[in-house]
């Protein structure tokens, strides 16, 4: 017998695995001697190498799908998030508000049944959008003036036969495309005589033996499975009762961003009304929002193990964050913080921050929305407040150095690849809730784009957009929220190079075209650009270098460039950071490239 001194249990890839039962055998006296490579003992050497590393593969396939942190197939990773009670987000239909304006003098009253279909166009995609309950409108003089939620996707049902002869009896349903916030379930009982509703429930608390509720689970290929109580927690249907599972199968984001819906049904009264996306805000975009895909494999392995340890409950800041995030997927980026630190403080109070993709501010019926959800789940002596985000933009303009006998690259190459260098930047550490612009970081960045560059000289400015109401007087305060860099004092006549702590895009002020600025004593003016020089013919506020703080008073404007007035600071500190509500971040337009040929 061999020793097993030579047994290699570290390489089990095909080659090394052959070389260890080569090296086994030649230490038998048998084939002390003998030609392995020109025998046929090779072939058998060959298959067996070729089984014993298959095994291997395949055994440490089997132990990494055992655990959450190592699993790569989907059912694998969600079978262990069914472990810790959780359930992961299915797809999410795209919703519009459609609003309707019209006169209608015939009719005096408008029935719109549930699953009333619309259908639009985002690119080449043909979308339909549906009505997910019945909406009843009435009117006396024939104006009409609603509202009217669809929602993105088709209404789907599942029929089910419920059979107590059959041991562990499943409901799953048929499509993986599911959007599990959609369900209705009707049980038909005594040969459809009676009719019951049930309705989904996601914890055990409060429930009882009658309580005609229904839970969710995932189950194989990406679907979900209905499971009812067994009459000690939750109602069980009756023997040979039949369960119709109603939802709406969606195409989850593709259904984002539609802006025009045509009625697809002859809906007496409406037919010929045309509807417009109705918006909350200004600022917010008219188009149908909220679609999202299912769940990634990632998220699930992030979310599955802290929402079981938050248990339903908000007290530590990431409890807010996973429960927001896994229950609101148009989430782009949350921030927690106690009313204790804000100013002044506001004791018993926690601030909720929340960015929805796509949308700039917060809709109203969305701060509602997460409010009611977060209410719940709170200690009783705290109270959320949703906020919005405040966006700090950044202006970038950079002078950028490359050497051109070292690359075959043109000017607008260089241009393009420092532009995105910058726009990487600002998705990797920008544009999200407690960032930190580090100068250093940039301009390294900016280097690294292209070995031909040899240096950048890059100047970074703050600012924030106002849009002030044409006509009427009106005052601002603006926060940097960083200190700023402070000027030397200037005359009422200057040259238009000099460097100020505060400018701003123009904008009409007494029939003229002009700018905001600083004097560098500490007053906002207002300027007009006679040749190279500036021209304050006002001083209308005030700017408090050591905040950032810039305060606008009683100003007429008459009118505007662009759509709306950006106001720049310098700031004192190159590395600037965010907190609380802030996000920081860098718009494409604020990119500014000069590119400078050299030779070296």
């Amino acid at each position: 017998m061999a020793s097993n001194n030579v047994i290699n249990l570290v390489g089990l890839d095909f080659d090394n695995l052959k070389a260890s039962f080569i090296e086994y055998m030649k230490n038998q006296q048998q084939f002390k001697d003998y030609d392995f490579a020109g025998s046929n003992m090779n072939v058998l050497l060959d298959v067996l190498s070729h089984n014993t590393f298959k095994n291997a593969f395949y055994l440490n396939m089997v132990a990494s799908e055992a655990f959450l942190d190592s699993a790569q197939l989907r059912e694998s990773v969600v079978s262990h998030a069914k472990e810790l009670n959780y359930v992961p987000r299915s797809s999410r239909s795209a919703k519009a508000t459609l609003r309707y304006q019209f006169t209608n003098n015939a009719i005096s009253l408008i029935d719109i049944p549930r699953g009333t279909i619309y259908t639009t166009s985002v690119g080449f995609n043909l979308l339909t959008f549906v009505t997910n309950e019945r909406k009843v409108i009435s009117s006396s003089t024939g104006n009409y003036d609603f509202t009217l939620d669809i929602y993105e996707g088709q209404y789907v049902s599942d029929t089910f036969m419920i059979d107590d002869s059959l041991v562990n009896q499943r409901f799953i349903l048929s499509n993986d495309k599911i959007d599990t916030t959609s369900i209705t379930v009707k049980v038909y009982e005594n040969d459809g005589s009676d009719i019951v509703d049930y309705t989904y429930s996601s914890t055990l608390l409060d429930i009882k033996a009658s309580s005609k509720v229904f839970f969710l689970q995932p189950a194989e290929k990406n679907k979900y499975e209905i499971i009812f109580g067994n009459d000690i927690l939750g109602r069980k249907p009756k023997n040979r009762a039949i369960v119709v599972v109603e939802y709406r199968v969606t195409k989850g984001m593709d259904g984002n961003e539609a802006t025009k819906f045509t009625l697809a049904e002859d809906i007496p009264g409406i037919k010929s009304a045309t509807p417009f996306v109705y918006t909350e805000s200004n600022n917010q975009a008219p188009t149908s929002l909220g679609g999202a895909d299912a769940e990634s494999i990632e998220s699930i392995k992030y979310n599955a193990p802290r929402h079981f340890q938050i248990q339903e409950r908000a007290v530590t800041v990431s409890d807010y964050e996973v429960m927001m995030k896994q229950k609101y997927p148009e989430i782009n980026a949350i921030s927690v913080y106690g009313g204790e630190t804000v100013s002044p403080p506001r004791y018993g109070k926690v601030f909720v921050a929340v960015d929805i993709s796509n949308v700039d501010g917060l809709p109203t019926s969305k701060k509602n929305e997460y409010y009611n959800f977060l209410k719940s789940r709170t200690p009783l002596s705290i109270d959320p407040i949703i906020v919005e985000p405040e966006i700090l933009y950044y202006s970038i303009s950079s002078t950028v150095k490359y050497n051109v006998n070292v690359t075959n690259k043109k000017k607008e190459d260089i241009k393009a690849l420092a532009t995105s260098a910058i726009k990487t930047f600002n998705n990797t550490y920008l544009d999200d809730f407690n960032s930190t612009l580090y100068y250093s970081k940039l301009v390294a960045d900016i280097d690294n784009s292209d070995n031909s560059i040899i240096s950048n000289d890059t100047l970074v400015l703050l600012y924030k957009k106002v849009n002030p109401v044409i006509g009427t007087p009106q005052s601002f305060t603006i926060n940097m929220y960083t200190a700023l860099q402070g000027t030397n004092e200037l005359q009422n006549k200057h040259s238009a190079e000099t460097l100020h702590s505060i400018r701003s895009t123009p904008f009409t002020y007494n029939g003229e075209l002009v700018t905001f600025g600083d004097d560098g004593n500490g007053y906002v003016t207002i300027a007009k650009t006679v040749g190279e020089f500036h021209n304050i013919v006002a001083r209308v506020g005030t700017v408090n270098y050591s905040t950032g703080q810039i305060v606008i008073n009683n100003v007429n404007f008459e009118g505007y460039v662009g759509d709306a007035i950006k106001i720049y600071a310098l700031p004192k500190d190159k590395d600037i950071s965010s907190s609380k509500n802030i996000i920081l971040t860098i718009e494409d337009n604020e990119i500014k490239i000069n590119i400078t040929q050299v030779s070296a």
